[in-house]
This record gives C-alpha cells, sequence and structure tokens, in this order.
C-alpha cells in the first residue's frame, strides 16, 4: 500500500485535514492507477514552537 506522510506546523482545522487528505488520495490514486482505497495518508503535526526557520520558531514569527 502506498503511504503519503505530510510534516507540518499544526495550525489546520479538521476539515482542512479532511480535504487535504482526500486531494492527496485522489491525486496520488489518479497518477499511478493505484486504488484510492489503498492509499494510505499520514499527517504529522509539529507544535509551532518546535518547528522553524531561519533561526526563529514559527510560533514567534507568528507574534510580529
Amino acid at each position: 500500500m502506498p503511504l503519503i506522510q505530510v510534516n507540518q506546523a499544526s495550525q489546520h482545522s479538521p476539515e482542512q485535514k479532511r480535504r487535504l487528505i482526500e486531494a492527496l488520495t485522489d491525486t496520488y490514486a489518479r497518477t499511478t492507477g493505484a486504488d484510492a482505497a489503498k492509499v494510505w495518508v499520514i499527517i504529522n503535526e509539529v507544535s509551532r514552537e518546535s518547528w522553524g526557520t531561519g533561526g526563529i520558531p514559527l510560533a514567534d514569527r507568528d507574534k510580529g
């Protein structure tokens, strides 16, 4: 079974995550011919305090 993993900073609603899972599954199945029912998607969420770019945590970037 194909497995798609998404690593993201947590800030998305359950509805956004549902739509992302659906879109990734549909795109993979359409592109490869795989059975959509056998495509797995995992969203790994990291707190914005634990994810940074340019030496600055995303939580700090959100503040200003």
